[in-house]
């Protein structure tokens, strides 16, 4: 299963790191590594970084974008298709500060629900693996 974290970034912050998302992914790592004693650090850092989420916004869009779909099925802030057929097993949950998309293939498809957003930068800490999501050549 891959684990993918999606983040907001802020428009200022996209300027400066659009073409240098290596930065970012390790700036957003090394956030995420920070001892529970430099929490506070950590979360100034992230807010100057990533723009909360609309939860509201983003849980109607992938709702209205996936409604049709039978293997669709959602439950408060979590969306989940599950396709026997493709084999997709991928879950949506739906954060402020960021969205967790896990997912037994390389792209899911709630990627194509999200990727009209600009801003929105996907890290896969475990496996090194970084990108801005409207880049992502979806099939």
């Amino acid at each position: 299963m891959r684990k993918f974290y999606i983040f907001n970034i802020n428009k200022s912050f996209y300027n400066l790191m659009k073409n240098n998302p290596y930065h970012l992914f390790k700036a957003m790592e090394d956030i995420r590594n920070f001892d529970a004693a430099e929490v506070s650090v950590a979360c100034d850092l992230f807010k100057q970084i990533a723009s909360p989420f609309d939860k509201s916004r983003i849980n109607n869009l992938i709702f209205n974008e996936s409604k049709n779909n039978d293997f669709y099925s959602k439950f408060h802030n979590v969306h989940r298709i599950q396709n026997k057929y493709l084999p997709e097993d991928s879950m949506l949950v739906v954060n402020r500060a960021f969205l967790l998309l896990e997912s037994n293939i390389l792209k899911p498809s709630f990627f194509d629900d999200l990727k009209e957003n600009p801003n929105l930068f996907v890290c896969d800490f475990k496996n090194k693996d970084y990108f801005w999501l409207n880049e992502l050549v979806c099939l």
